[in-house]
């Protein structure tokens, strides 16, 4: 399977948490977006994990038809994340697709 990066006419945009303060280079519109839907996809990753016993989620994806969001932390977060790398972007795309994005962007 290839791993690039995903090839759609669709822009991939990429947020940063920083300092718990949400970074995008796309307007300050797909910032809350991105804040709101971060915010409850982690909530909800976070409950689920515990409920199995399996610990914090370090990054979760919610996929629609012709939507696609990840959030990625980095390893050994605290409850309340200072730093994040997540993105959005208009079309159905594999988690590896997307993960493969987040980290060149975190290199």
């Amino acid at each position: 399977m290839d791993a690039s990066p995903p090839q759609s006419s669709q822009t991939l945009r990429v947020f940063q948490i920083q300092n718990g303060l949400v970074i995008s280079e796309s307007g300050q519109q797909d910032a809350d977006d991105f804040a709101a839907d971060f915010q409850g996809l982690r909530h909800f990753a976070d409950r689920i994990g515990g409920a199995l016993e399996l610990g914090a989620s370090l990054y979760a994806a919610l996929h629609e038809p012709g939507f696609t969001f990840m959030f990625l932390l980095p390893p050994n977060t605290q409850s309340l994340p200072g730093n994040a790398l997540g993105a959005m972007i208009g079309a159905n795309v594999s988690n590896n697709e997307l993960l493969v994005s987040l980290r060149q962007h975190q290199a």
